[in-house]
């Protein structure tokens, strides 16, 4: 659920007594195994909740964006810790809701509870198509489809026709999200580059042919 998508009597209810904090870039909010005590909207932040392997291999297993609730199954019964890591990738600001708050609010506002479910269930929808998609893709097209879909989430259209990925991720990030090495992932960027799809700079990725990443034609027209 994006809490900017209610209106502002039902989002100053849920947010109602929250408490609000400041992060900066690769601030820990929380790590697997924490209590989980807490609900989490983020306010003017971005943050990926990462998920670590037995073997200790990481992946991101999403991105939260402005408006975006986190952590948020820690009011369900047996949910005592948590099972992923959370770590910002930009400065900024989050609320802090109490998991028995945000159960009562629930409880008591049809409209709040609605949203929440439905939120949920596209959360779910999503994982199973991304799985779905990905399925025995080799790692040059997980990170087509990655690039894609981070473009159409977070794609800049920029007046020469190209797509700039507004999100400050490092290789290791971009490795994490599509599952291999931060060497692998370097490499195969570098084959993008130089057949002139794309164009990386200062941690930015450029887009030089959308339409070569089939998600990004989802991303906003300029």
């Amino acid at each position: 659920m994006n809490v900017r998508e209610l209106d502002a009597a039902h989002r100053e209810a849920l947010l109602a007594g929250a408490k609000r904090s400041q992060v900066e870039r690769g601030d820990i909010i929380y790590t697997a195994g924490d209590p989980a005590e807490c609900v989490y909207v983020v306010d003017t932040s971005r943050v990926k909740i990462v998920r670590t392997a037995a073997g200790g291999a990481e992946s991101i297993v999403a991105i939260r964006n402005p408006g975006d609730i986190f952590g948020e199954l820690s009011w369900m019964p047996g949910a005592r810790r948590r099972t992923s890591s959370a770590i910002a990738i930009d400065p900024g600001a989050l609320h802090r809701i109490d998991a028995g708050a945000f159960e009562r609010r629930l409880r008591a506002d049809g409209v709040l509870a609605a949203a929440f479910a439905r939120g949920v269930a596209q959360r779910l929808s999503e994982v199973e198509r991304e799985l779905t998609e990905l399925a025995g893709k080799s790692v040059p097209g997980r990170l087509v489809d990655a690039l894609g879909r981070l473009a159409a989430d977070h794609g800049v259209r920029d007046p020469d026709g190209s797509l700039r990925i507004a999100l400050n991720l490092t290789h290791k990030d971009l490795a994490d999200l599509i599952g291999t090495s931060r060497e692998t992932l370097t490499k195969e960027l570098a084959v993008l580059s130089d057949v002139g799809l794309l164009r990386v700079a200062q941690r930015t990725i450029i887009l030089l042919q959308p339409q070569a990443f089939p998600f990004a034609r989802r991303a906003p027209k300029a």
